[in-house]
């Protein structure tokens, strides 16, 4: 019998239905207007695009007008003026972002971050960035300081009228900016040093390999010639495509080999990120090149660069035309540093990739045991000198430092009695000077090499081309002449037999200018051969990458733009190739134990290299490598092979394969037969495991799901949206990818191309500029991605540069007049 309500009881239901639907209808109200109410707050953060805005600190009129992807074209009547807008422009779109790498280099992030900056924050505290910085700025010359201290008042006039309409990031973190200085600039320029130079780890590392090994090993181990190398100086010829392989008789050249010579589904892909971010963390690079009019479709030179960092949120790089008298400059400048690192005028273009000089140093210093305040210098003990850093920190009390500093550096690391000091250029005098912008005034060879004659560091190599037909390279920087030895590990610090004796002079730093054959191409590998005496590094990365842009440098002429973009987005991998030749020949004599495995093999008979994120070979061979690789150096090495993370390790690994070393088998694949065999075997062994580790990492057992793209997404963080709500909306990925540490277009998990950029010297109208995502740092700006659809399908984006040509691409138009002015 059913159950009939009561009227009285109806009338209570509906009571409660009526109050839940209230309640309801209030709480959705209020998410509504909260959602409103942080679109108005992030709303008004946006800039004025158009219209006039005063400006006392100004002398003249300047005029900021932006294209369709937001580039500002800058255009005033005086350099002062100029700098000074491009401050208050680059603070428009950038301005948090300007503040936390400032705030990184100095080590105050644990101030708006709390706890989770503290490490950072100390390492940067020892380093003594800040006091670097504002030695520099107060010992710079009187042009620098002027440049640096307009920037400054720019930025320091937008940061004064925003107090109340500042990016969200200052109202989310609780804090506002404090006014911009010219050491401000030196320490965003400290932070890409820091990037670009740090060595002193792997080199403490370096001494306990080879300590454990011996030197002959580690000699081995630490290679440092590859005939893939291109030598631009020091070599008896030019380097030319695919040099001659040095012949081995334990194991003769491969097919692969020698065709090279002739021509919703995230949560299984996330486990492996850590694992693959450690592989790339010594991949980064970048590439650049320069061809002469022989090879290009106008008879002028054309200019290719690709600079290969990490990647977030906002892009490092911001896009800016810059016009005033003397000065017609575009290119890439990074956030906080007035003027343009990377670009063009119209004479001259350039671009930089890392040249890798060791231009740091570890001495190992012997602590009082009495005192541990003094260390031991030529058989007396001397005092260090205690610098005291306090950091403050977000929500706990201040954590202070006692910072030993002795006559080599801060000391930043300490094992008992025994103290590991860092000499590095940077913290020399003038080592953080403001240099490389001052190139964009140069209008030939000339006034290049004079322009960068100024730079202190980190050492690139620099690619130049002109619209008179000439192209070049050279290095700057100030590099270390050692005593004795290289640096490449740790040493004595107690006498003075490793100090160093100064810089390699400028003179003989590389330089060509119009070689044989009319290409320049660098990708971080070995530039200097055995012709050239002076002692840059032997840190180089591996040569492949520049390998494969003489290839295909090499076979083409008429290039245009557009096939320089290419260039810059090619996915063949050199090293995957070779090894899936060596896989393919071990399968004819060594059944593998899965199926699959066998399967696998097979499919890399009509593999093409390119390691495409459909690719499942590439997926395959690069679990196979690191398999391999992995069994070699924890056979030699134990739980030490993590100590072994060299930017040159593929070239040993290389070298293993195809000289099949019995001191390097593996004991467990050893005296059954000849080394060659033996390593035949751990090859499909290792292929077997590779499968097992394949499957258990993406949940699949289907091979045809194991595709490259499903273990290499890509992720590009805002530090604010790492995880939830905030990662949809402010950063990107994890998406699939392309591309490998070994690939042209190079990629890690967080690494790839942050810009790309082809310079047309025949006319500049056509070259290419490209970030990985937009000019604008604030999330409601349509600039804040817009280009990264174009940066991801690696489609170049056109850049005008003629007058006619920029007032027809112009869609925003700013006035800034001088304070007093009257407004129209």
């Amino acid at each position: 019998m059913g159950y009939t309500p009561s009227v009285a009881h109806k009338g209570d239901v509906n009571k409660i239905l009526r109050a839940l639907r209230y309640v309801i209808s209030f709480l959705i109200v209020a998410a509504s207007l909260g959602l409103l109410a942080g679109w108005w707050i992030a709303h008004r953060a946006l800039p004025q695009l158009d219209g006039e805005i005063s400006l006392s600190i100004l002398h003249a009129d300047v005029t900021v007008d932006r294209d369709r992807w937001g580039v500002p074209r800058i255009k005033a009547a005086s350099l002062e003026d100029l700098v000074t807008a491009q401050g208050y422009v680059l603070a428009q779109d950038r301005l948090w972002q300007m503040d936390v790498l400032r705030r990184s280099s100095a080590g105050e992030l644990a101030e708006i971050l709390g706890e989770a900056a503290i490490e950072t924050d100390r390492e940067n505290r020892i380093l003594g960035l800040r006091a670097a910085a504002e030695k520099c700025a107060a010992e710079m010359d009187a042009d620098t300081r002027g440049i640096l201290g307009a920037y400054a008042r720019g930025v320091n006039q937008y940061i004064a009228e925003r107090q109340d309409n500042l990016p969200v990031e200052f109202r989310v973190l609780g804090y506002k900016p404090r006014p911009w200085t010219p050491a401000d600039s030196l320490l965003v320029g400290a932070y890409m040093y820091k990037y670009l130079t740090s060595s002193w780890e792997a080199e403490l590392n370096r001494g306990k390999i080879t300590e454990r090994l011996g030197a002959e090993l580690a000699r081995e181990i630490y290679a440092e010639d590859s005939s893939y190398d291109h030598y631009i100086v020091g070599a008896e010829a030019p380097a030319q495509p695919t040099p001659p392989r040095k012949k081995t008789a334990a194991r003769p050249a491969s097919g692969v080999e020698r065709d090279l010579h002739v021509a919703g589904m995230w949560r299984e892909a996330l486990d492996v990120l850590e694992g693959f971010e450690k592989d790339t963390e010594f991949a980064m690079g970048s590439n650049n090149w320069v061809v002469s009019g022989e090879h290009t479709y106008s008879g002028k030179p054309l200019l290719a660069n690709d600079t290969h960092l990490g990647l977030a949120v906002p892009s490092t790089w911001y896009i800016v035309h810059l016009t005033a008298p003397g000065w017609n400059v575009k290119g890439f400048a990074l956030p906080g540093v007035p003027l343009v690192i990377i670009g063009h005028n119209d004479r001259i273009a350039w671009g930089f990739t890392n040249n890798g000089a060791d231009v740091q140093d570890l001495y190992i210093e012997t602590f009082n045991p009495e005192n541990p305040r003094e260390y031991r210098v030529n058989g007396k003990w001397m005092p260090a000198k205690i610098r005291k850093e306090v950091l403050h920190i977000k929500g706990r009390a201040d954590l202070t430092l006692d910072v030993a500093v002795t006559r080599h550096g801060p000391v930043v690391l300490r094992e008992g009695n025994r103290g590991y000091a860092l000499r590095w250029t940077a913290t020399e005098a003038g080592g953080l000077s403001f240099a490389y912008p001052w190139v964009g005034k140069a209008r030939n060879w000339e006034e290049f090499r004079e322009a960068m004659r100024r730079v202190a560091g980190p050492a690139q190599n620099a690619v130049y081309g002109d619209v008179d037909g000439n192209i070049g390279y050279l290095v700057a920087a100030n590099i270390p002449i050692r005593k004795n030895g290289k640096g490449e590990v740790p040493v004595p610090g107690d006498t003075d037999d490793c100090e160093w004796t100064g810089n390699i002079p400028y003179e003989e730093l590389p330089v060509v200018f119009n070689p044989p054959g009319g290409i320049i191409a660098t990708a971080n590998a070995k530039v200097a051969g055995p012709g050239y005496k002076r002692y840059l590094t032997d840190g180089w990365m591996a040569p492949y990458r520049t390998e494969r842009l003489y290839q295909l440098l090499a076979e083409r002429k008429n290039l245009r733009p557009e096939d320089f973009i290419a260039m810059q987005t090619d996915l063949v991998s050199i090293p995957h190739r070779l090894l899936a030749d060596h896989l393919r020949n071990a399968v004819e004599k060594h059944r593998p134990q899965d199926a699959r495995t066998g399967e696998l093999i097979a499919r890399l008979k009509g593999w093409n290299g390119r390691a495409t994120r459909d690719s499942v070979p590439m997926a395959f061979l690069e679990f196979t490598r690191r398999a391999v690789r992995r069994k070699i150096l924890q056979d030699k090495l134990g739980k030490d092979a993590e100590l072994y993370r060299w930017w040159r390790s593929e070239v040993f690994f290389q070298n293993v394969l195809r000289q099949r070393p019995a001191h390097w088998l593996p004991k467990e694949y050893a005296g059954a037969g000849s080394a060659a065999d033996g390593y035949d075997t751990l090859l499909i062994r290792m292929a077997d495991e590779a499968v097992k580790e394949m499957a258990r990492m993406s949940h699949k057992e289907n091979v045809s799901e194991w595709n490259w793209g499903r273990f290499m997404p890509l992720r590009m963080n805002h530090p604010l949206g790492p995880s939830g709500l905030a990662k949809r909306h402010l950063s990107i990925g994890p998406i699939q990818q392309a591309g490998s540490t070994f690939t042209v277009k190079q990629t890690g998990v967080s690494l790839g191309p942050a810009m790309r950029f082809v310079a047309d010297l025949a006319n500049l109208d056509n070259s290419l500029m490209n970030i990985t995502m937009g000019q604008s740092g604030q999330y409601l700006s349509r600039h804040y991605r817009d280009q990264f659809p174009e940066w991801y399908e690696g489609r170049g984006i056109h850049s005008v540069f003629s007058d006619t040509s920029t007032e027809r691409a112009t869609i925003h138009h700013l006035r800034l007049r001088p304070g007093g002015a009257p407004a129209k």
